[in-house]
C-alpha cells in the first residue's frame, strides 16, 4: 500500500489584455482541482463556468475518506465499460490488472460531472456553457492515482523529469499534455488533415465539440494515472496555451518550485504575450500529508 498523498496547489486567473469579463473559473482542494472556461458571453459563461466549479467544490465525493459511500447517478450515456478499460491498459501498461475501484471512481467522476452539466442546463436554458479539465488524487485498491477529466478545450499537463532522454535534450524538463481537446481541429489533426501547427492558426481553432451546459454533447474523457511523490501537474485554460510554447511552460515549471510563484509567473507571461482571452491556470503537486501540514 502507498502513503498517502494530497494536492499542494497554487493558482492564478485574470481576464487578459483583450476582454472586458472573465468567464474562467477554478476549485482548488486538498484532493481535487480544476478548471473550467465558460462560453455564451458576458455573465452566461461566467455563470456556466461558476456553476461546474462550485458543483465541483460541493461534492462530497472528492472528501470522503472511502468513494464508494459517494451515491452514484447513472447519467447517459452510461459508461462504456469496454472502451474505459482500453484506455486504462494503455495508459497502466505496466499494470495489466486494472483496479476495480477505478472503474467505480470514474463512474462517480462522470456522476459529479452530469451533475454540473444539469445545473449549468437548469440555470442557462441552454445559452450557456463551459469547459472543464481537473484531476482528483484518490487511494484505488491501496494506491495513489490521478483521475484526469476533460471536456472541451481546457488541458491537463504533467511535468516530465529531464533524465533518460524525456525533456527537451538540454537537461531541461519537459510537458506531456494528458488530455484530449474536444474541438473541431483536434479532430482534423487525429484524421491528418491538419498538422499541430496549422491548428494553432485555423479559423475554426475555437469551435468546440463537447461542453457541459449546452445540452449537446457533455459526456467527458477521463484517464487513470499512477500517482508519484513530487509529481507536478498544471491545468489551464486555452487562454494560457494559445500563448505559450510547450517549452516554455517546461521551463517555469520545473524551474520555479512554489506552485503559486509557478502559477504566477506563467499567467504574467501569457499577458506580456498578448493576454487575447482569459487566463487561468492551476498549478498542482503531490505531496505528503507531512509535507502539506508544513506547507499550510
Amino acid at each position: 500500500m502507498s502513503a498517502p498523498l494530497v494536492i499542494r496547489a497554487g493558482a492564478a486567473t485574470d481576464r487578459g489584455l483583450r476582454r472586458e469579463s472573465n468567464e474562467d473559473a477554478l476549485v482548488v482542494t486538498a484532493t481535487m482541482c480544476a478548471v473550467a472556461d465558460g462560453m455564451g458571453g458576458h455573465e452566461a459563461g461566467e455563470v456556466a463556468s461558476a456553476l461546474c466549479v462550485r458543483t465541483l467544490g460541493a461534492s462530497p465525493l472528492f472528501r470522503l475518506e472511502d468513494f464508494r459511500q459517494f451515491a452514484v447517478s447513472e447519467p447517459d450515456p452510461p459508461l462504456d465499460i469496454a472502451r474505459f478499460r482500453a484506455t486504462v491498459e494503455r495508459e497502466l501498461r505496466l499494470d495489466p490488472e486494472i483496479p476495480d475501484d477505478a472503474i467505480e471512481a470514474v463512474r462517480r467522476v462522470r456522476s459529479v460531472l452530469w451533475q454540473a452539466d444539469q445545473h449549468i442546463q437548469s440555470a442557462c436554458e441552454g445559452r450557456a456553457g463551459t469547459t472543464v479539465t481537473g484531476v482528483w488524487l484518490a487511494q484505488l485498491d491501496g494506491r495513489m492515482f490521478w483521475l484526469v477529466f476533460n471536456t472541451g478545450d481546457s488541458r491537463t499537463y504533467r511535468l516530465l523529469p529531464p533524465p533518460d532522454g524525456t525533456g527537451q535534450g538540454d537537461g531541461t524538463p519537459g510537458l506531456a499534455q494528458l488530455t484530449v481537446d474536444h474541438s473541431e481541429v483536434q479532430y482534423l489533426v487525429s484524421i491528418g488533415q491538419l498538422t499541430s501547427a496549422q491548428a494553432l492558426v485555423h479559423p475554426r481553432r475555437n469551435v468546440i465539440t463537447r461542453a457541459l451546459g449546452t445540452g449537446q454533447v457533455w459526456e467527458p474523457d477521463v484517464w487513470v494515472l499512477p500517482a508519484q511523490p513530487g509529481e507536478r501537474l498544471m491545468l489551464c485554460s486555452d487562454g494560457l496555451t494559445n500563448e505559450l510554447s510547450p517549452a516554455h511552460m517546461a521551463r517555469v515549471l520545473g524551474s520555479v518550485p512554489h506552485p503559486k510563484e509557478a502559477a504566477d509567473v506563467l499567467l504574467q507571461a501569457a499577458l506580456r504575450t498578448g493576454g487575447r482571452d482569459n487566463v487561468t491556470v492551476i498549478v498542482a503537486d503531490a505531496v505528503s500529508l507531512e509535507e502539506y501540514a508544513a506547507w499550510v
